[in-house]
């Protein structure tokens, strides 16, 4: 209920002292229809509060919150960091793939534990462990839902960060966000972060901010506007000494397909030889090797066939999923839903991919891999155990010692790598791997020397090591005659 002037209508209550009672005197006041109060331990305190709520509504553009009947602002104001992430995560929650879930709850876990922590000795008193605080931020308060049916450590856990953790409006300037961010360059064990870490916290924290603006909190997003030393792209390259030689890869692979029989799974070894043979020679990611079905493989008697990929199931964790299974089947990474990518593949894999259909019938939904005998979506665990195996057996002890193929995933580096030196467009090379040609040249050009040998030629013919050279350096000894005139103007001379 508002005034003529458009002022909302807020009436008092005389102040009243309620004897015996800790905070005795008790302020009431009406915000439109609804009663609200407060007690304080002076009558001077009340006053002091009441006269605040007079001031606010005097000013007709003041919003109210209904629920406290006070200035919807002063409750902005306080809103504290882990209840602002945890509503953030409740409100993002359908928006997000699993994997993304994951990872935004672990930044923002960080972010807490680095940054927005109350450090005053009180605190720090009844401070849980890092490790406690740490599980309990990603396993249960960004989890919606989880919180209410915490374990009694995890839930003194989440009481003392939601009455420990610095106001979000403490970000609100530019000078609180550049020390936020300064202490997001170390890990939570002192050392340096990565590049790669630290662009991933700092874009967890400018999408919070983003959202703070939205709940009103703060009014702009302060770190738009600041500006840090460019990053350093050195670590989203891939080394050579991780990505195997064709020898190498070949080689644990054939490894793969020899293994012996291990655990409950007699066969794991035979049944995944095809499954890294598609990360080798098609350069697809493990996700899209699992969701690989039969009907999209195109494999002719003679010649190249085509696999043409539809879909991928990555491991996120049950906590994640909507349905709480450990896979997510969905669509390809950084594609629409239903998008395909159509990749060529050579002769040996179309081989490897009949033999293994012959092998390995389909399951019942027409994927080529799967595990046990209720055909489950292969556990990331299962196929890593399976080629550290094979690696240790294939690779001489220099080798294992060194970071050559640790990872499956090296395989698809393999690829890439073979590709780029073969000479082959990287807009072809992109459009078959799935990504764009800017992460390709970020990621794998700048270690292919391909063109080493010729550059070193042409340097050799300049520094007139090479035979019948005519090339000439430019020096001050030659500059005339070479170029000519300095100004080009007829008669000059080189003494002019």
């Amino acid at each position: 209920m508002e005034d003529n002037a458009g002022r909302m209508d807020v009436q008092f209550w005389k102040i009243r002292n309620r004897a015996g009672r800790k905070r005795p005197y008790e302020l009431r006041w009406r915000v439109g229809t609804t009663a609200h109060s407060l007690s304080f331990t002076t009558k001077a305190l009340a006053q002091a509060h009441q006269s605040k709520l007079l001031r606010a509504a005097k000013d007709p553009a003041t919003e109210w919150d209904p629920a406290t009947g006070e200035p919807a602002s002063w409750g902005r104001a306080q809103a504290d960091w882990f209840s602002h992430c945890v509503t953030w995560a409740r409100a993002e929650w359908d928006h997000l793939a699993p994997n993304s879930r994951r990872s935004r709850a672990e930044r923002l876990a960080e972010i807490t534990l680095l940054c927005m922590l109350d450090e005053s000795a009180k605190a720090r008193r009844t401070r849980p462990p890092d490790a406690v605080l740490r599980e309990a931020l990603i396993k249960w308060a960004f989890r919606p839902g989880r919180a209410e049916t915490s374990p009694d450590e995890i839930a003194s856990a989440l009481a003392w960060l939601a009455a420990h953790t610095r106001p979000v409006a403490s970000l609100g300037d530019a000078e609180h966000v550049k020390e936020a961010l300064a202490k997001l360059t170390k890990l939570v064990n002192g050392k340096p972060a990565a590049h790669s870490t630290l662009g991933n916290r700092r874009s967890a924290l400018h999408a919070a901010l983003a959202y703070a603006v939205t709940r009103k909190i703060i009014a702009t997003n302060p770190l738009t506007g600041i500006r840090l030393t460019r990053r350093s792209f050195a670590d989203c390259e891939v080394s050579p000494v991780e990505v195997p030689s064709v020898e190498q890869a070949e080689r644990i692979l054939a490894q793969v397909r020899d293994l012996p029989a291990y655990g409950s799974a007699p066969n794991r070894g035979p049944h995944l030889y095809a499954f890294f043979a598609c990360m080798f020679y098609a350069g697809m990611r493990p996700g899209e090797v699992k969701a690989l079905r039969a009907d999209n493989c195109d494999l002719p008697d003679v010649g190249w066939g085509t696999l043409t990929l539809t879909g991928s199931a990555t491991e996120a964790g049950e906590l994640w999923t909507d349905d709480g299974t450990l896979q997510d089947q969905r669509g390809l990474k950084h594609r629409a839903v239903k998008a395909v990518r159509v990749v060529p593949i050579p002769p040996a894999l179309v081989g490897i991919l009949r033999e293994h259909m012959a092998a390995f019938p389909p399951a019942a939904d027409g994927r080529l891999f799967y595990d046990g005998p209720g055909q489950e979506i292969i556990g990331d665990r299962q196929y890593r155990r399976c080629w550290a195996k094979a690696r240790k057996l294939a690779l001489t002890p220099s080798e294992a010692a060194s970071p050559v193929a640790k990872r499956p995933y090296d395989l698809r580096h393999a690829n890439a790598s073979l590709q780029l030196q073969a000479g082959l467009d990287p807009a072809e090379i992109a459009k078959r791997l799935g990504h764009s040609i800017r992460v390709l040249l970020t990621t794998y050009a700048h270690w292919v020397d391909n063109g080493r040998d010729a550059a070193n030629a042409k340097m050799d013919a300049v520094w007139g090591r090479s035979s019948g050279s005519s090339i000439k350096a430019l020096t001050s000894v030659n500059a005339l005659e070479i170029h000519g005139p300095a100004t080009g103007q007829d008669g000059e001379t080189a003494a002019a």
